[in-house]
C-alpha cells in the first residue's frame, strides 16, 4: 500500500514519537535499583565489646537508582603506574565500604562515631551536575553513638568532597538537644527526609541509604529489619566491610608487592584523593571561595595528619567550625545543644551493655 506525501508527513513524526516513547519505557523499565548490603551483624557482636563489632553491627545498607550502571557501582579503589606516577580508579567489579571508629567528645558526653565510606567510578553527566564532574567520588555515612549506651544518636550523610552534608537525628536524641524548628523535617538536594529515624536496633535492624543514579544524592534513609530485607531491590550484592587503614596501602597495579595511598601524600594536595579534582568547580566557585580544590574529595581526619582539612561549609569563615573530625563545633554551628547529648531519652530494652 503505497501511503500519500502528505499522509507520510503526519505518519513520520508519530512513527519517531512512538518509537522514542518505547525506548524510553524499555530503558526506565531496566534501571532498577541495586542494593549494596555489608553482612548481617551476628546477635553474638550485639555485646558491645569492641569497635569491630560496632562497625559491623550498624553498617548501612545503600541502594543506588540505576545499579546496573558502572557509574553508580559502588566499588574498590585500585592504584595504577603511568609515566607520571601513581594513579587511582574505581574498579567497580570488587564492592567494599571501608569503616573506622572514631571517639569524640560533645558537650562532656563521649561518642563514637562509626564512618562508613564507599566511592563510585565518577560523577554521570547530568545538567545539575555538571559543574561538579569529576572521577573517583565518594559518600560518607556516620553513625554517631553514646558510647556509654551504644544508642544511637545522629546520622551523616556527606559526599567525600564535604559537599551536601546532612545531619539526621534519631529519637534516642534528647528533644532538647536539637535545633529550633527540627520536627518540620529537612531535606536534602531536593529529597524530603524524615524528622527524626528510628534508631537502628544491633543485629535486628539497620539504616538502608537511598543514592540517586549519576550524583548519588541522597534521596531517603529508613531503618529496616535485618531479617525483613526491606528497602532492599532484588538486584542485591554483598558489600565487604574493610579496613579504612587500607586506603592508605592499596597494591599498585602492575608492579612486585608495591602498595601506596589513595590519597595525595605530599605538595599542595596532600590528604586529597587522586584524580578527583573537579576543574571547573576549582577554577571558578574554588577560586571565587579561596580554595582551588573546592569539589576535590579529600580524607577525614585530624588536619595535622591528613593535610586537609575536611570542612562542609562553603563559606569561608565557617570553615573550621564545619569539619567532620570534631562534632561539637559544627553542632553548635547547626544550633543543637551538645550539653543535652547526655542520656535523655531512656535506652530501649535489649540495649544495655
Amino acid at each position: 500500500m503505497t501511503v500519500p506525501a502528505a499522509g507520510r508527513r503526519r505518519f513520520l513524526p508519530a512513527a519517531w514519537a512512538f518509537l522514542l516513547v518505547g525506548v524510553l519505557t524499555a530503558a526506565a523499565a531496566g534501571a532498577a535499583d541495586h542494593t549494596w548490603a555489608p553482612a548481617a551483624c551476628a546477635l553474638a557482636d550485639a555485646g558491645f565489646r569492641d569497635d569491630a563489632a560496632l562497625l559491623r553491627c550498624f553498617a548501612p545498607v545503600f541502594v543506588v537508582e540505576e545499579g546496573d550502571r558502572s557509574f553508580n557501582r559502588i566499588g574498590t579503589p585500585a592504584l595504577y603506574r603511568t609515566g607520571g606516577g601513581d594513579k587511582a580508579r574505581i574498579d567497580t567489579q570488587t564492592p567494599a565500604v571501608f569503616a573506622e571508629a572514631r571517639r569524640d567528645v560533645i558537650g562532656g558526653t563521649k561518642v563514637l562515631h562509626l564512618v562508613y565510606r564507599v566511592h563510585f567510578e565518577k560523577l554521570a553527566f547530568k545538567p545539575s551536575v555538571f559543574f561538579e564532574r569529576h572521577r573517583n567520588v565518594g559518600v560518607l555515612a556516620i553513625v554517631t553513638l553514646r558510647e556509654e549506651d551504644s544508642a544511637p544518636l545522629l546520622l551523616t550523610i556527606v559526599y567525600t568532597c564535604g559537599c551536601y552534608r546532612i545531619v539526621l537525628a534519631t529519637e534516642l536524641l534528647d528533644d532538647a538537644a536539637l535545633p529550633p524548628g527540627w520536627r518540620e523535617g529537612k531535606r536534602s538536594a531536593g529529597h524530603d527526609l524524615p524528622a527524626r529515624l528510628t534508631a537502628p536496633r544491633a543485629g535486628e535492624s539497620r539504616y538502608v541509604v537511598r543514592l540517586t543514579s549519576k550524583a548519588h544524592r541522597l534521596a531517603g534513609v529508613e531503618t529496616s529489619p535485618v531479617s525483613s530485607g526491606a528497602g532492599e531491590s532484588t538486584a542485591r550484592t554483598p558489600l565487604p566491610l574493610r579496613e579504612m587503614e587500607e586506603l592508605h596501602r592499596l597494591p599498585v597495579e602492575g608492579t612486585t608487592a608495591e602498595v601506596g595511598s589513595f590519597f595525595y601524600t605530599r605538595g599542595w594536595k596532600r590528604g586529597h584523593v587522586r584524580g578527583a579534582w573537579s576543574p571547573i568547580e576549582g577554577v571558578t566557585a574554588g577560586l571565587l571561595l579561596l580554595d582551588p580544590m573546592l569539589g576535590m574529595d579529600k580524607e577525614l581526619g585530624d588536619p595535622e595528619e591528613t593535610g586537609t582539612r575536611f570542612y562542609t561549609s562553603l563559606l569561608p569563615w565557617r570553615r573550621d567550625a564545619s569539619r567532620l573530625d570534631r562534632y561539637e563545633p559544627l553542632l553548635r554551628m547547626l544550633k543543637f545543644r551538645p550539653e543535652r547529648f547526655g542520656p535523655g531519652v531512656p535506652t530501649p530494652p535489649g540495649r544495655e551493655r
